[in-house]
């Protein structure tokens, strides 16, 4: 088979989240953060025949960009990658040893907030995070406006930086560590629940992001 370039940059933005990854059979990838803060999944255009696990994601995809117009023959322990007279084989890793998203999809125990986050706010709002040297974002609510704001909730003197993105008659402000908004680049429609959790959900992937302990609801 040969990797469609969806799968591909699915799988790199996974590698960002977790280095190793669990492919299942089928057409749907998912993965989750070491200290499970995130998780993701995707749907993509390829189908895989069977389950096989990869320990490090950001080599295997160099493997593959090794190789010109590369098609991809899955075995029982390895894939042998080839294209144009060059080859090589790639061994799987040890599933049991990778950690993996429960096979039961995540329900947020509730919703309190819905607002839609564009991928140009979220890459203003990266910017801010850079030239501002702050921590967290933010999506708060003050009864009226939906702010995205790159914030440090530790610190009450701290510059922040704000976008308006939407209206609300509630009042909330649910933070988020940088680090953990790692999602490919894109729009998205967001689901807040006070108990801690979020769901960012875009046409490519939906995350399920943690909250931090610090929001207010």
């Amino acid at each position: 088979m040969k990797l469609n370039a969806k799968t591909l940059n699915i799988l790199k933005n996974f590698a960002n989240i977790n280095k190793s990854i669990v492919i299942k059979e089928g057409h749907v990838l998912t993965t989750m953060s070491s200290n499970k803060t995130i998780m993701a999944k995707a749907t993509i255009p390829d189908t895989f025949a069977h389950k096989f696990a990869i320990y490090e994601l950001n080599r295997f995809i160099s493997c593959i960009s090794l190789v010109n117009d590369p098609e991809l023959i899955f075995g029982e322990t390895s894939v042998h990658i080839k294209g144009n007279g060059h080859s090589m084989n790639y061994h799987f890793a040890d599933a049991s040893v990778i950690l993996t998203p429960p096979d039961k999809e995540i329900k947020l125990p509730t919703i309190d907030v819905e607002c839609k986050v564009s991928s140009k706010d979220i890459q203003s709002i990266t910017k801010a995070l850079g030239v501002l040297g702050l921590p967290e974002v933010a999506i708060a609510g003050d009864g009226d406006k939906i702010m995205l704001q790159a914030v440090n909730s530790k610190d009450t003197s701290a510059d922040t930086y704000n976008i308006e993105i939407g209206e609300t008659d509630k009042t909330f402000r649910a933070i988020f560590k940088s680090e953990n908004l790692k999602m490919i680049e894109g729009d998205y429609n967001v689901k807040l629940s006070s108990k801690g959790i979020s769901q960012f959900i875009g046409n490519e992937a939906t995350y399920w992001i943690a909250i931090e302990s610090t929001s207010t609801f």
